[in-house]
C-alpha cells in the first residue's frame, strides 16, 4: 500500500497548504502541488479504480500522463486524467466504470466470469437478427467510461498567436538539450511540457539539475509548462492547449522530444494494485513523496532501473530484493549504481524473472513468485519458484 513519506528538499508539495477533497463522497486531504492520483496514493488507498471489462481493482501503474488506470470524473466532468491533472480544494472525484461505486461495484462480479467472456464472446454468442438489438442495449449500458452530463455548460477558451523559431515539445532530458543547442545557435525557442515543470520523467533528479538551470538562464528560451501539444499541422503550424487558453503556434522548426514509453513486465496478475512501473515510483517519490509500498520487489533488466533504486532507497523506499533479468556477467554489477544498491541491503537476484503476483486481502499485492530463466527466450523453471513477501513490484 502507498504511503507519504516524510519531507525532503525538493519535492513538489506543498504540506503547508492542504487541500480537502471528495472521493467516492469520502473527505480526503492533498497537498498544493498534488495531482489527483498522487492525494489519493499518499492517502493510502488500497486501489482507486476498476478495471473495463471484468471490473478488477486498478491502481497507479504508469504515472506518465497517460494512465488509463487513472480516469476520474470530477465535479461531473467524465474522464479527467488524474495523473496530470492538478489537486484543487473542493474537488468532487469519484472513480468511472462502476456501479454502485468504486469498493460495492456490483459488476465486480464478472471478473468470477472471466473464463466464460473470452475475447469476442459478443458476436459469437449474441448476433443474431432476433437476439442482438436486446442484448446490444445492455451491453452499452455496461460499456463506457464517465458519465457525460447533458447540463454540462458551455465553455469558451480564448486562443493566441505565437511564433518562435524552433519550438521544442518535451522538457525532459533530450528536450532541454535541445532547446539549448538552439537558443546557443541564436535561435529564439521556445519549450513546452505537458508537465507542471519541466524535467520530464526525471525531474527532481540531481543530474537534470545543470540542464534547468541553464535553460531558465537562457535568454532566448520560454518554457511553457502544463501545456500540451495538441495537434500537429501543415507548415510546423501546432496547437498548444495550456490552462484556460489556445496557442495557435507557428515554428520555422519543430523538435519532438516526447520521450518513451516505459514497457511492463508479462506475468500474472501483474495487473494487481501495487505492480507498477519503475518509472512512476521514481516521480511519485520525488515529486510527491509517495512510496509505492513498504516491501518493494523491482525487476530490472538494465542499469537504469539500479540507479532508481538507489535513489529511492537513499529517500526512505524499503527495497527487498531487485530481480535482474540478465546474468550476472552482464549486469553491470561493477557500477556504482549497483554497488549503492547493495550497500543498502538490497539483495539482487540474477537470471530470475516475475512468475506471478500474489493477491492479498484487500485485492492488492501481497507477493511476487519468480523463477530462474532457463532455455529459450522467456523460458522459466516453475519447479524452481521463490516467493518474495512484498506489497508493491
Amino acid at each position: 500500500m502507498m504511503f507519504r513519506l516524510e519531507p525532503h528538499p525538493g519535492e513538489w508539495i506543498e504540506r503547508g497548504a492542504p487541500l480537502v477533497f471528495t472521493f467516492e463522497g469520502r473527505a480526503v486531504t492533498g497537498f498544493d502541488g498534488d495531482t489527483i492520483s498522487s492525494a489519493l496514493a499518499g492517502s493510502g488507498l488500497p486501489y482507486l479504480a476498476r478495471s473495463f471489462k471484468y471490473h478488477r481493482p486498478r491502481s497507479i501503474l504508469s504515472f506518465a500522463n497517460h494512465d488509463s488506470n487513472q480516469l476520474f470524473q470530477v465535479d461531473g466532468v467524465p474522464n479527467v486524467r488524474g495523473d496530470i491533472v492538478p489537486l484543487r480544494a473542493g474537488m468532487r472525484v469519484s472513480a468511472v466504470n462502476t456501479f454502485g461505486g468504486l469498493v460495492n461495484d456490483k459488476a465486480r462480479i464478472l471478473d468470477r466470469l472471466a473464463r466464460f467472456l473470452p475475447v469476442g464472446f459478443y458476436y459469437k454468442a449474441f448476433h443474431s437478427r432476433r437476439h442482438f438489438p436486446r442484448w446490444e442495449r445492455l451491453f452499452r449500458s455496461l460499456t463506457g467510461l464517465g458519465t457525460v452530463s447533458l447540463d454540462a455548460p458551455r465553455v469558451t477558451t480564448p486562443k493566441r498567436y505565437g511564433f518562435c523559431d524552433v519550438l521544442v515539445i518535451g522538457a525532459g532530458s533530450s528536450g532541454l538539450a535541445a532547446a539549448l543547442a538552439a537558443a546557443g545557435a541564436g535561435a529564439a525557442v521556445t519549450l513546452v511540457d505537458e508537465g507542471a515543470r519541466p524535467g520530464g520523467g526525471s525531474a527532481g533528479s540531481v543530474s537534470l539539475q545543470p540542464l534547468l538551470d541553464a535553460v531558465q538562464a537562457a535568454p532566448g528560451i520560454r518554457v511553457l509548462s502544463r501545456t500540451e501539444a495538441a495537434a500537429c499541422y501543415a507548415d510546423h503550424w501546432v496547437a498548444l492547449a495550456e490552462p484556460g487558453r489556445l496557442t495557435k503556434m507557428r515554428a520555422r522548426a519543430v523538435v519532438f522530444a516526447t520521450g518513451v514509453i516505459e514497457q511492463p513486465a508479462v506475468f500474472r496478475n501483474n495487473d494487481l494494485p501495487g505492480v507498477l512501473l519503475v518509472s512512476a515510483a521514481r516521480a511519485l517519490v520525488i515529486r510527491h513523496r509517495v512510496a509505492p509500498g513498504r516491501r518493494v520487489v523491482v525487476v530490472a533488466a538494465n542499469l537504469d532501473t539500479y540507479e532508481t533504486c538507489a535513489l529511492l532507497a537513499a529517500q526512505g523506499v524499503a527495497i527487498t530484493a531487485i530481480v535482474d533479468l540478465r546474468p550476472a556477467a552482464a549486469a553491470d554489477t561493477d557500477s556504482a549504481a549497483v554497488q549503492d544498491c547493495a550497500g543498502h541491503g538490497i539483495e539482487i537476484i540474477h537470471s530470475a524473472a516475475p512468475y506471478e503476483a500474489i493477491a492479498g486481502a484487500d485485492g492488492g499485492v501481497a507477493a511476487l513468485d519468480i523463477a530462474p530463466l532457463q532455455g529459450a527466450p522467456g523460458g522459466v523453471d516453475t519447479s524452481r519458484r521463490r516467493r518474495l513477501e512484498c506489497d508493491a513490484c
